[in-house]
């Protein structure tokens, strides 16, 4: 009996790893990272990944009399969850159905993958700082408009990047497309099996995955407290500096109603705080789009982006001048559609050290997007029962907060 239940089990890890692999939308459109195992538990799993490095122009032939460009090594902070699993048991009753345990092991990976792939959506949905919105339905169009948004800041050209839509707003681009006349099959497509091509330069995908970003609520007349802008550096005491983030104090009767997640943008006129090109340095025009990160609630928000305004990494016109007005944009809760560019957004993945001498069975396999898998288990003669648990470890990262954003459609 008990070769033919470790036989059984086997089969049921075969079935778990690819239902793993069955649905992982999300965690295989993004960039992964393999942090060591020595490292994370010497550091107590937190790890840093660098972000990209920008650099000053000077003009002239002598320049001997220019100041250099600091070189700054920006540094992110990446954590992993605690372990996510599934557990159950099986009696040796149950375990004469083959398919019975087949199937077990099929839904316990397609609950581990639909948990990281909803991790990830969340996380982007959270910390990007790029928010397109509308207050109508979702179109085409929407989605040119966040490639535009992205290009003039700099994106580069030849980039890969990706678009995830929510079912519901899947099928008003679908709608979108179906209605118009002049693209042959990809209408018919559209009509018939809402199917839509990619958007805009952006490989688009459908994600069963479904985050609403709760409106503003009752928020009114709020204002920048104090002039506030952020000084790039590498270290801020022994730890790398969180560059992404940054302060920023507010003032009005509401504020105790503003959220984590919330999405405004500062000023207008003279005191508008738009976005500029990462290179050139150049105005877009557009306003620079801030969520806040924590601090929800008081008048000390930590935001994102940090407001730059000189260097190489300056990403704003000016800073938040006092008195200047902060206008919330997420006024109706509706799910979120994330867009990045490839290597703004990363899946780091872990793996526990589960021993397969001190009792337990334990099997260990790679998903075909990378991520680690153990499976354990470990049959009682006396109550005739296996109890079985699987496991997986990861972080949700996103490293350049400018190089993602998110859609929100029907906004009031």
């Amino acid at each position: 009996m008990s070769n033919q239940v470790t036989k059984d089990l086997e089969i049921l890890f075969e079935e778990y790893v690819e239902g793993f692999d069955a649905s992982c939308v999300l965690s295989n459109a993004v960039k992964h990272y393999r942090a060591s195992d020595l490292k994370m538990q010497r550091a107590n799993d937190v790890y840093y990944r660098p972000q990209d490095y920008q650099m000053a122009t000077q003009s002239g032939l002598d320049i001997s009399g220019g100041t250099p460009t600091d070189v700054i090594q920006r540094m992110v902070p990446c954590s992993f969850r605690s372990p996510e699993n599934v557990r159950f048991d099986l009696d040796a009753e149950e375990m004469r159905d083959p398919e019975h345990m087949k199937e077990s092991g099929r839904a316990a990976g397609l609950s581990l993958a639909a948990k990281i792939d909803s991790d990830m959506y969340s996380t982007i949905a959270l910390r990007a700082s790029n928010v397109v919105t509308t207050t109508s339905a979702f179109s085409w169009d929407l989605g040119a408009s966040a490639e535009a948004l992205m290009m003039a800041k700099g994106m580069k050209l030849g980039s890969k990047r990706s678009l995830v839509l929510n079912a519901f707003d899947y099928k008003d681009v679908a709608k979108d497309l179906g209605n118009r006349a002049y693209m042959g099959n990809v209408n018919q497509d559209a009509y018939e099996r809402s199917k839509v091509p990619d958007i805009a330069g952006f490989m688009t995908h459908r994600s069963d995955n479904l985050y609403n970003l709760a409106a503003i609520g009752t928020v009114t007349s709020t204002t920048v407290n104090a002039n506030t802008s952020h000084t790039v550096s590498a270290m801020t005491g022994d730890l790398p500096t969180d560059n992404r983030i940054g302060t920023l104090v507010v003032a009005g009767a509401n504020i105790a109603n503003i959220k984590n997640g919330d999405v405004f943008t500062i000023g207008s006129g003279a005191t508008a705080v738009n976005s500029v090109h990462h290179i050139t340095k150049d105005d877009t025009g557009q306003l620079q789009t801030f969520r806040v990160i924590s601090g929800a609630g008081t008048a000390n928000l930590v935001i994102s982006p940090a407001i730059i305004i000189t260097g190489p990494y300056q990403n704003c016109t000016q800073q938040a001048a006092a008195g200047a007005a902060i206008a919330f944009k997420n006024t109706a809760t509706k799910p979120v559609n994330p867009f990045w560019v490839h290597g703004a957004v990363e899946l780091g993945v872990g793996k526990l050290a589960f021993p397969s001498d001190m009792g337990p069975k334990v099997m260990t396999a790679n998903s075909k997007n990378g991520v680690p898998l153990i499976m354990s288990y470990d049959f009682n003669h006396l109550t005739g029962k296996a109890s079985c648990r699987f496991t997986s470890l990861y972080a949700t990262t996103v490293l350049e907060p400018e190089l993602c954003g998110i859609i929100l459609a029907n906004q009031t």
